[in-house]
Formats: C-alpha cells, sequence, structure tokens
C-alpha cells in the first residue's frame, strides 16, 4: 500500500515521494510448530453458544522443531511469528519499532538433530497500530457481538490498504480487522534484506490477495 508521505522541491515542481507498506510472510517455513503444553484462555458468549473461542494465550510458547535447515523467521500454523537470535539482533541494531520479543520454549527437534545445534528462538509480537484499514480494501463489519466482542470481518478485496490517519507510524505494525497479518515498511524490509535473514516473503500489502481455497467471510 501507498500513501502520500512527503514531498521535495525538484526545479519549479514538486515531486511527491509515496511510502510503500508490505505484507511479511513467513508461512512458506516450516521450521516450527506448535508444541504441546500451550494454553489459551476461554472465552464463553453468554448469548450466543456459537461464540466460544480461544482468548489469549496464557504461557509461554512452546514449539517443536520441524527441520534441521534453521530459517530466521518461521510461523505457526495459527500464526504465531518465531524469529531467531540472528534476527533479533538485526531488528534491534537496526533500530526498528512497533514490536516486543518474548522467549520461546523449544520442546521437540528432529531426530538427529545435536542439542547444541537448536538456535535461540524469540516469539515476535506486533504492538504497531495500522488502525482499521483504508475503505479502498473493502473491508466490512459483518457482526459485533455486544455480550462477549466477538467481531467479524468480510474478505478484503483490493488488499489491504492502510489508512494514514489511523496508521502509527511503526516498522512492524497489523490494522484491526486483520491483525494475523504483520505488515512492514520499507525501512523494516530494508533492514530483514540488507541482513539476508531467511524465511520471509515480501508482498505489498495493497497487491494482496485473497488465500485460494479459502472460503471468504
Amino acid at each position: 500500500m501507498r500513501f502520500l508521505s512527503s514531498w521535495r522541491e525538484c526545479g519549479s515542481s514538486l515531486v511527491f515521494e509515496m511510502e510503500t507498506f508490505y505484507h511479511l510472510d513467513c508461512s512458506d517455513s516450516k521450521f516450527v510448530e506448535l508444541a504441546e503444553g500451550n494454553d489459551w484462555e476461554g472465552i464463553v458468549c453468554p448469548d450466543n453458544e456459537g461464540h466460544r473461542r480461544a482468548g489469549k494465550r496464557t504461557t509461554i510458547l512452546r514449539v517443536d522443531i520441524l527441520s534441521k535447515q534453521v530459517v530466521d523467521f518461521s510461523s505457526t500454523i495459527l500464526p504465531y511469528v518465531v524469529v531467531t537470535d540472528k534476527a533479533r539482533c538485526v531488528l534491534q541494531t537496526a533500530n526498528l519499532s512497533g514490536f516486543r520479543l518474548e522467549p520461546v520454549q523449544v520442546c521437540g527437534r528432529p531426530k538427529g538433530m545435536a542439542l547444541e545445534s537448536v538456535p535461540k528462538l524469540w516469539e515476535l509480537v506486533v504492538t504497531g497500530d495500522g488502525g482499521f484499514s483504508h475503505p479502498d480494501s473493502g473491508v466490512k463489519l459483518k457482526h459485533n457481538c455486544q455480550a462477549c466482542g466477538l467481531v467479524r470481518y468480510s474478505a478484503y478485496e483490493h488488499g489491504i490498504v492502510v489508512d494514514k490517519n489511523a496508521y502509527d507510524g511503526s516498522d512492524f505494525f497489523v490494522v484491526k480487522e486483520y491483525p494475523a497479518y504483520v505488515l512492514v515498511n520499507e525501512k523494516a524490509k530494508s533492514a530483514i534484506v540488507s541482513a539476508g535473514l531467511t524465511g520471509t516473503n515480501f508482498v505489498e500489502s495493497s497487491r494482496l490477495q485473497w488465500p485460494k481455497g479459502v472460503v471468504k467471510p
């Protein structure tokens, strides 16, 4: 997604510079998956039994390593984003904002993977706020339960378009309708790519396509 961010004078004309946002996709990496022992709070709706669901995770993130091939960015099926210590150093050295890092407990590893080869891992928790997406995304509110707080939105029709009036300027951020999509700005993308960190794929957020095979809400 691009929005007008600044301008500079070039001769007698003004040249407008646009900012681009990307979806940081690490779903192709099959490096880690949820292990046994994770737990979540339970939410029960007093008005609708169908709204029963899991809430916030109440435990440290516990994962099993699935591959001896270590990648710097990976995600579990829910998804939770997991990064290596190398990635942690890159993100912190680049002074990137909009996230915090929580320790990860490795519970299992592939047969033949020595204990000393198990990397130190961190959960990347995004704290940056993109607000609600711009109306150009085509996302509509479909349901809002006043009893338990369950909110459901329609699918995005034109990617996830960031609303510059709602975005807080963080390098990592999410929009309220689709918090599972980690979004980054050019600064964050450049830091990750320049350092050669593995396991990431960047797609302009406004060009995102609804996943094939996934029924639209």
